[in-house]
């Protein structure tokens, strides 16, 4: 499907439809939140009853920051809260995955007739199987695909809005410093036409010093195999995927690595990893292979009952073939 034939779509859908909701990934990040508040314009342009679903009860920083900058401009509900309103003439948007497994509730696509996929992630066997999939996986980021709609609509873009969005690509580039390609320079360009603050999108990626501490730690903790790197986290200490990520974005930006990893306990018995490659090798399906996925850059997966030293030995063993 085109950007265009895209368009079409979503125009007739919004034509027929009275409800709209916007759905993303559990743990949702900034370019997960930025992607839906955007999209939010194209449904009130029809004027459309349009409302945001998130489950989360603890929500990293960043994004925190950017939907308390517009909340009071968006009908942000949970998943139960949308079950009472749902009607026969609801659509669901899902943005920024197109797993229902990672989805804040997985179980919510049962209650829509009509679901259309937004997303950059590498298609998978774990994909929705439905006929309206838009997955673009050489946008940086799914703020890209939806400034680059919000364009195609000729949609006024209220500099808030705007600003959010360009944080949402900055946290999926590593600040502009990967995937960037022309197209991706040219959104940066029309969020920035629509007053987008550069400085404080900037804010939204501030570190905390203690999570950036413990991050060094971890880097600390890194083995290096020519190009690749591994950072192991530390014995007894709980991560989040935002810091997994951030650590493994780190990790690129030292001289010779190309490919990096950051595993770490989510939880007692579960490990996160986060991949990243600038090179021939896929993370998105490596990580499939650990249940997980993402793209041919970024990726990653959650492994339960196992330990961190078993799914390094698994990476390593992956990684030679």
């Amino acid at each position: 499907m085109s950007l265009k034939e895209l368009k079409k779509q979503i125009s007739k859908e919004m034509f027929l439809s009275k409800e709209v909701f916007l759905i993303a990934h559990k743990e949702i990040d900034l370019d997960a939140f930025a992607s839906m508040a955007g999209f939010s314009l194209i449904a009130k342009k029809y004027k459309n009853k349009t409302y945001i679903i998130i489950d989360d009860k603890n929500i990293e920083p960043a994004t925190k920051e950017a939907m308390n900058s517009i909340k009071n401009k968006l009908n942000i509900i949970t998943s139960e809260e949308a079950k009472k309103l749902i009607t026969k003439k609801s659509i669901l948007y899902i943005l920024d995955t197109n797993k229902p497994k990672l989805l804040s509730n997985e179980n919510i696509i049962k209650e829509f007739k009509t679901i259309t996929v937004i997303d950059h992630h590498t298609k998978s066997p774990e994909t929705l199987k439905s006929k309206n999939l838009y997955i673009e996986e050489k946008s940086t980021s799914t703020c890209e695909i939806v400034a680059s709609l919000l364009n195609k609509f000729r949609m006024k873009v209220p500099k808030q809005y705007a600003t959010v969005m360009l944080g949402g690509i900055a946290l999926d580039t590593n600040n502009f410093m990967y995937k960037m390609t022309r197209k991706s320079f040219l959104y940066c360009y029309y969020l920035s036409t629509k007053g987008a603050d550069v400085d404080e999108a900037q804010k939204y990626l501030k570190q905390d010093l203690e999570e950036y501490v413990n991050r060094s730690k971890m880097v600390g903790n890194t083995k290096i195999d020519g190009e690749i790197a591994i950072a192991i986290g530390q014995k007894g200490k709980i991560y989040t995927r935002q810091e997994l990520a951030k650590t493994a974005d780190l990790l690129l930006q030292f001289k010779g690595i190309k490919t990096s990893f950051a595993i770490g306990y989510l939880e007692k018995n579960k490990v996160g990893i986060s991949a990243r490659s600038i090179t021939k090798l896929n993370a998105g399906k490596l990580m499939e292979e650990f249940g997980g996925g993402g793209n041919k850059t970024e990726a990653a997966a959650i492994i339960e009952n196992t330990s961190i030293k078993k799914i390094e030995e698994q990476i390593s063993e992956k990684i030679r073939r």
